[in-house]
């Protein structure tokens, strides 16, 4: 029997640094801004203000446990979040919730137009129709406030929905016709629903001695947008509104296509974690190239106090439930496989173990440890078209401040060992993480993985990456040196194909190099004590609604910056800008980059070319 646990422990890490940053921190300054946002990267804002300054700005949201800082820390500070804006009405999506205004008979028939339309934040939200007397009766009409999810939507007519008996005893379903000039807007305190170009009509924000600089009240409002964007959970939240969300009398049996469990949770949770499954499912599927060929059954526990007596039986399993983690039980008996299941209703502790069982069904085993651990930890965490990280702010903290960093040898070890704990989780995800979207090693990691769960003789971590061992060890150092949520391994793969030469005194290379990028060949070998001059032309961006600027780069972000590559080595980086001259460090290969935040990459823009000539 293998056994894969994981653990609850993030939301308890974070209170606690997020305590500890509130003592070790203190406000150095107050601020009062207008301008337009340039960017938005989690929970990171550019905005440009008024007098065409740039800021870089930390924002809390409600709900969230902190704002990471620069350092690494969270700090507990709440910000006031202000949104509004104009929006498409046909551009509204299935499941995102709207409020109007119109006339309803008691059937839930709707008599005229809908001029006005808001589109508002599921956590702000009762669902349903505000009758103005009671419940309706049978030939009464009267103008309502609707509360619903949005089911489809055009230019002319909006349907919603809403749950059943709430109010009209069968109708669950409205359809609004819309009026030619019906004005729809959103309203929101989700972070994620600003823009980049949005107008800043108030900011207020602190500058703490830490040098960040964090928001305490922010009001904006989007440019006329084609679409709402729902992201994240929210999608599913908004979805499944309608359904209960009171627990059941007793555990009952569920089912989707992959997974079978008994569970005391609700109908509504059960439907948006089923949903959250099936489409990790789809996810490993693509990624592995290989058909799940069985179902993860088991036990997904809210309250164990309600399941009755020996319902539950294998104790390892309860004592992890109780403890709020989780166990993947996996056996097989010959062609046979089976994963049991038994896990805390924590959305992220079940896809982890779901991750498992999946792998064992489907591959007959889940592989060594690092390799079982970090990839259960990439199908957390894993959303459908977007490759940047994005991994509990905790965690990544704990990543980025660990000192000293674990090494290769250390995290890729063969066979089986103890699962350890999530700083253990935390090592692996890193390691899978730049393995599977690095260009350089994601074509090797898949078939890896893939020998490696069904056990083939003679594959291991070392036999796949040893001829290029020098190069993982460094570009895993480069990740682990720079990675944060919003990072981009595909954007910052070393190119390890690219030729340099060396350049005779007066004669010179021309190259460009991206926005979107991490450091790029120059195509020159340089040596040390050589001086080189650099002429750059042209302009990019780095932010996706900024201004363009060249090579000297704008308010500490764009400048042409560069560094000598030697025996996978890096020196210190070298200033350089639109015009400048500077002496090699050492010898070595020259490497280029636009000065940007590498959790920040993917929304710059443009290119610039660069002449180097040797002086």
């Amino acid at each position: 029997m293998i056994i894969n646990t994981r653990g609850a422990v993030a939301i308890g890490l974070c209170m606690a640094l997020a305590g500890q940053a509130l003592a070790q921190v203190s406000i150095v300054e107050r601020l009062s801004l207008t301008g337009t946002v340039e960017a938005v990267t989690g929970p990171r804002l550019t905005i440009r203000d008024g007098a065409g300054d740039r800021h870089e700005l930390r924002v809390q949201q409600a709900g969230e446990q902190g704002v990471p800082l620069a350092d690494g820390r969270l700090l507990a500070f709440p910000a006031e979040v202000q949104i509004t804006g104009s929006v498409d009405p046909a551009k509204l999506k299935p499941g995102q919730l709207v409020r109007l205004r119109t006339q309803l008979s008691a059937q839930g028939v709707a008599d005229g137009e809908v001029a006005e339309i808001t589109v508002i934040d599921a956590a702000d939200a009762t669902i349903g129709v505000a009758w103005p007397q009671g419940k309706p009766e049978s030939k009464a009409k009267a103008d309502c406030v609707v509360t619903a999810g949005v089911l489809r939507a055009s230019r002319t007519r909006l349907a919603v929905e809403l749950p059943a008996g709430q109010p009209f005893t069968k109708k669950t379903v409205v359809f609004c016709p819309l009026a030619n000039d019906v004005r729809t807007t959103l309203e929101s305190r989700d972070l994620r629903r600003l823009e980049p170009g949005a107008t800043i009509s108030r900011l207020e924000a602190v500058r703490l001695d830490t040098g960040d600089l964090v928001a305490q009240a922010l009001v904006a409002k989007n440019p006329a947008a084609k679409a709402v964007v729902a992201t994240g959970d929210d999608v599913l939240e908004n979805k499944y509104r309608s359904l209960s969300d009171a627990p059941p009398s007793e555990p009952r049996l569920v089912r989707s296509p992959h997974f079978a469990f008994l569970t005391d949770i609700s109908d509504r949770e059960w439907a948006v974690i089923r949903d959250k499954l099936e489409r990790m499912v789809g996810l490993l599927e693509k990624f592995f190239g290989r058909k799940s060929v069985g179902v993860v059954e088991g036990f997904i526990v809210c309250d164990l106090a309600g399941w009755p007596p020996g319902l539950l039986k294998e104790p390892m399993g309860i004592e992890k439930i109780r403890r709020r983690e989780g166990v993947c039980f996996n056996t097989s008996l010959g062609p046979n496989r089976r994963a049991e299941l038994y896990s805390c209703a924590d959305h992220g502790v079940i896809q982890h173990e779901c991750v498992h069982g999946f792998c064992h069904v489907t591959f007959g085993s889940t592989g060594p440890t690092w390799l079982s651990e970090g990839v259960a930890e990439l199908g957390n965490h894993w959303r459908d078209g977007d490759t940047a990280v994005q991994i509990d702010p905790p965690v990544m903290a704990y990543l980025q401040n660990a000192s000293p960093k674990r090494t290769l040898a250390e995290i890729a070890g063969p066979g089986r060992q103890p699962a350890g704990t999530w700083q253990d989780y935390a090592w692996r995800w890193a390691l899978c993480h730049l393995l599977a979207y690095n260009p350089n090693y994601a074509d090797r990691f898949r078939p890896l993985a893939v020998a490696l769960m069904e056990g083939r003789p003679g594959v291991s971590f070392e036999s796949v990456y040893g001829p290029v061992a020098s190069e993982v060890s460094f570009e895993y150092d480069q990740f682990l040196a720079t990675v944060g949520n919003g990072y981009r391994a595909d954007l910052v793969a070393w190119p390890w194909k690219a030729r340099a030469r060396p350049l005779a005194s007066g004669s010179d290379e021309t190259t460009r190099v991206k926005a979107a990028a991490g450091w790029q060949a120059a195509g020159v070998a340089v040596e040390a004590g050589a001086t080189y001059a650099i002429e750059a032309s042209g302009t990019w961006r780095t932010a996706k609604a900024g201004s363009p600027c060249d090579a000297d780069g704008e308010a500490g972000h764009g400048r042409l910056v560069g560094t000598v590559f030697c025996d996978y080595t890096l020196s210190s980086s070298i200033p350089l800008g639109a015009t400048a001259e500077f002496t090699s460090p050492c010898d070595g290969q020259l490497f280029l980059r636009c000065d940007d935040d590498w959790t920040q990459l993917a929304d710059n823009d443009g290119q610039i070319e660069v002449t180097i000539t040797r002086r």
